[in-house]
């Protein structure tokens, strides 16, 4: 190792009018110069590696997230697309609610007219949130005649709304569960009255509307006294069909020189209606007959001074005025 202890000598030859430069290096300095290059190269070399594998992990780690940002803006993107669309379901349901409690608020007052006409009692329904004026027209929900400024809605109208919508659709579950029995009630009622009207001679016993003759005091025909007359005299032609007025079992169908042929028909109740002068009797005693049934034909038998139905109703065995029955005709019955 005696190269270390000698000494090196190096010229540095610059251009022909310069001196050449010399010096000395020991062969221990050259040699840590060496390792020293050696050093800052595989230092430079390490740098550029660990630089490169780090852009590298750079590079990758840029492009991971900008894949997860686009991720997370789709999820959003798809979240704010569903909001959405549960906001305009709500919007939709409260619509609904509104028209079905307008379609409620239209079968209560069906209820009331239908027990009108049956001459029943009404009572005030619960009323729904929509007016009677307000319809189930009136929330179709087609887009039909609607317009306006699309104005986003805010987070505070939803939950108004949402809120609005649970107490529609809750009140219209009180509404639903208070119809039923009312209805069955009304049902009820309604085939009762229309039992009792079955029974009850409300129609005319002819096709004929003149009254020749009224109920109450009268001038005989015959005798030109005054007489009470227990029914009434319509007139018409001979062989015009005569009609039970209601319901009933006929009691007696006969002739008797008052009355000619007549024909006798009880109503249940204490109610019966009586049919005389008859030109021709066309049901039995025992036959059940519905009102409307055609039971004989006009006549002028008996004690008549020309064709006329002679028509009585009793009430517990008493004649009343026949008038206030005649409510309807055959066809409306």
């Amino acid at each position: 190792m005696r190269w270390r202890r000698q000494k090196f000598t190096f010229m540095v030859i610059p251009d022909a009018n310069n001196q050449v430069v010399r010096f000395q290096l020991s062969g221990v300095v050259i040699l840590s110069a060496l390792i020293l290059l050696v050093a800052l190269t595989a230092a430079a070399v390490t740098a550029v590696i660990l630089y490169g594998n780090r852009a590298s992990e750079v590079g990758r780690l840029k492009h991971e997230l900008a894949s997860s940002s686009g991720q997370f803006e789709k999820i959003i993107s798809d979240k704010d697309r569903h909001i959405g669309d549960l906001q305009t379901e709500v919007a939709g349901l409260s619509e609904q609610a509104k028209s079905i409690q307008g379609k409620m608020a239209d079968l209560g007052k069906l209820e009331t007219q239908l027990k009108q006409i049956a001459g029943l009692e009404t009572k005030d329904a619960p009323a729904a949130k929509v007016s009677a004026d307000e319809t189930a027209d009136e929330y179709a929900m087609d887009g039909e005649g609607t317009g306006g400024e699309e104005i986003p809605v805010t987070d505070e109208e939803i939950d108004g709304l949402l809120q609005e919508t649970f107490s529609d659709f809750t009140d219209l579950g009180g509404m639903i569960d208070a119809m039923k029995p009312r209805l069955e009630e009304t049902k009820d009622a309604v085939l009762k009255r229309q039992a009792q009207l079955r029974v009850t001679p409300t129609i005319w016993p002819t096709d004929s509307r003149k009254i020749t003759s009224p109920y109450g005091v009268r001038k005989d025909p015959f005798t030109h006294r005054a007489r009470f007359h227990a029914g009434m005299d319509i007139s018409g032609d001979i062989g015009d069909p005569v009609y039970a007025t209601a319901d009933g079992t006929v009691s007696h169908a006969g002739v008797d020189g008052s009355h000619g042929n007549n024909v006798m028909v009880s109503h249940g109740n204490g109610i019966t209606t009586h049919y005389s002068h008859l030109s021709k009797i066309l049901v039995q005693p025992g036959d059940k007959v519905h009102k409307g049934d055609v039971i004989g034909k006009m006549g002028s038998t008996g004690r008549s001074t020309g064709p006329h139905v002679h028509y009585e109703v009793y009430v517990g065995g008493q004649t009343v005025d026949p008038k206030p029955y005649l409510h309807t005709s055959r066809e409306d019955k």
